[in-house]
């Protein structure tokens, strides 16, 4: 399908749920507002991840979704959206929202990408590139408020900026994408003894209850930011730090979008899926039969992380400090 760009006046944007899925959605929100200067793109986006696109400059209006509402909410958000009278309906969700609104132009919901298209965010830009658009490899789009950064710059300038900062988020959605918490903790004892780094800890009020079960040292040198940040406070931290170590969760998909590198700790999920994606990003996982799975629950006994030492990823830590200090 070939559109006429002169006739596109409104754009509906129909993100995802999960922020870390949303992130890599921001790729197509970039190559909208290439392609379509000067043109109202809303936005219909989980409601975790809302906050991250209230005050971006590309977006028009915030339509943050719960998919598990009525029938009748959803019928009523869709007579709503119909009112609109888009001329763009760009949906990653596959869902009946573009039939059901009535674009002149939209995306479907039954096109799959090429085998070769691997990584989520390159089958997004696929999906827009179907409308026959010229799409490249758009970068992540995120936006960081003045007052965002003010907020974040409270702690990140008690910091030494001659030392290395690094963030360290041990959350996941899934418990079955965590690396263990003991193994964070001596992890950062050893980064802050052995290359005099600072550490901040990042993610949400559950990650915080994680992390106060881990019985890790607050120092002047380890400072805890969990559950203290929304989205866009983390994203401010992160692009200050020289490194992240994580696994598979969103601040990875932030961390991307911001420009940190990223250290991540895979199991059961794909990173040629849902990995970093900048060229010196490391991924440290284990080849087993079993991973990647894509299950809820292991069958086994988790060997795809508990295999994974503090040792190993020290070492890649400390490497990737050593390339980033030698730039």
């Amino acid at each position: 399908m070939n559109i006429e760009k002169k006739e596109i006046k409104r754009i509906l944007f129909i993100s995802l749920s999960n922020i870390g899925d949303i992130v890599l959605t921001t790729p197509v929100l970039k190559a909208l507002s290439d392609n379509f200067s000067k043109v109202r793109i809303d936005m219909l986006v989980g409601q975790n991840g809302a906050e991250l696109f209230r005050k971006h400059p590309a977006v028009f209006k915030v339509i943050p979704y719960n998919k598990h509402i009525p029938i009748v909410a959803k019928k009523r958000l869709v007579k709503k959206l119909r009112r609109v009278k888009y001329d763009l309906i760009v949906d990653l969700r596959n869902s009946l929202f573009p039939l059901l609104v009535g674009g002149r132009y939209r995306t479907s919901a039954i096109q799959t990408p090429p085998r070769s298209v691997v990584h989520k965010k390159q089958q997004h830009l696929w999906k827009l590139s179907t409308l026959g658009l010229t799409i490249k490899d758009a970068p992540f789009y995120l936006h960081i408020p003045k007052e965002d950064e003010q907020y974040t710059n409270e702690f990140i300038d008690n910091f030494d900026k001659k030392r290395p900062i690094i963030a360290v988020s041990p959350g996941a959605k899934s418990n079955i994408k965590r690396w263990a918490i003991w193994n964070y903790r001596d992890l950062i004892n050893r980064l802050v003894k052995e290359l005099n780094a600072q550490v901040v800890i990042l993610g949400d009020a559950s990650d915080s209850v994680l992390i106060k079960e881990a019985d890790i040292r607050f120092t002047t040198d380890v400072v805890d930011l969990s559950g203290r940040t929304n989205l866009c406070q983390l994203a401010s931290v992160l692009r200050q730090a020289d490194l992240l170590i994580t696994n598979d969760s969103a601040p990875l998909h932030i961390a991307s979008a911001v420009g940190t590198k990223v250290l991540a700790i895979f199991g059961p999920t794909d990173p040629k899926e849902y990995g970093p994606t900048g060229t010196k990003d490391v991924v440290i996982r284990k080849e087993l039969n079993c991973s990647p799975c894509r299950k809820a629950e292991c069958s086994f006994h988790h060997e795809c992380m508990e295999y994974i030492e503090v040792d190993e990823v020290f070492d890649r830590a400390k490497e990737m400090l050593e390339l980033v200090h030698s730039q």
